[in-house]
């Protein structure tokens, strides 16, 4: 595939704006849960940390809330990374040649990164559609019929296709289903 400069320019905006949309679900979150914007919530680590703490501590055991913030917490460090790196440390923007493939360079604290464009592409995927997984996890109950906050198989992989969070086994789900 032939990945161009304008290709390559494109992605990064539209990794900038998934962000923006990601951030915006986190903060409608907490602003909710706490009726504004605690300090700690002030840049987008400490707005997933804090979103992830008022998840834990409004939901029951029982329930897939918790579980669900902790992993999509910890799976949004990664794509955080590239974020935080493109925004504060991009010194290139490389179009696929013969002898390179398509990719961003950034530097943070004297280290260099890169992503590949194919890298790129499946995190701006998986990033799109985790941001109505926010408000889902935020606000389900265990109460009612066909709720995704209920810690069953079939939850579970509900859970996985749709957004591909792998939930670790735990006392109340001894299936391994996930």
């Amino acid at each position: 595939m032939d990945v161009t400069y304008d290709r390559m320019s494109g992605a990064v905006g539209s990794l900038l704006l998934v962000w923006a949309g990601i951030e915006r679900s986190a903060r409608n979150e907490v602003i909710q849960a706490y009726g504004g914007l605690p300090k700690s919530a002030h840049n987008i680590s400490g707005l997933l940390r804090t979103w992830e703490s008022t998840v834990i501590a409004g939901h029951p055991a029982a329930s897939l809330c918790p579980s669900l913030a902790k992993v999509l917490h910890a799976k949004l460090q990664g794509p955080l990374a590239v974020r935080n790196g493109i925004c504060h440390g991009l010194i290139g923007v490389w179009a696929a040649g013969e002898d390179r493939t398509a990719a961003l360079h950034w530097e943070i604290n004297g280290k260099q990164h890169a992503i590949e464009w194919h890298e790129l592409q499946a995190s701006l995927a998986w990033l799109s559609k985790i941001r109505g997984a926010f408000s889902i996890i935020s606000s389900a109950s265990i109460e009612g019929l066909g709720n995704r906050a209920v810690d069953n198989p079939e939850n579970r992989e509900w859970w996985l296709k749709e957004y591909d969070l792998s939930l670790p086994i735990d006392a109340h789900n001894k299936t391994g289903d996930c």
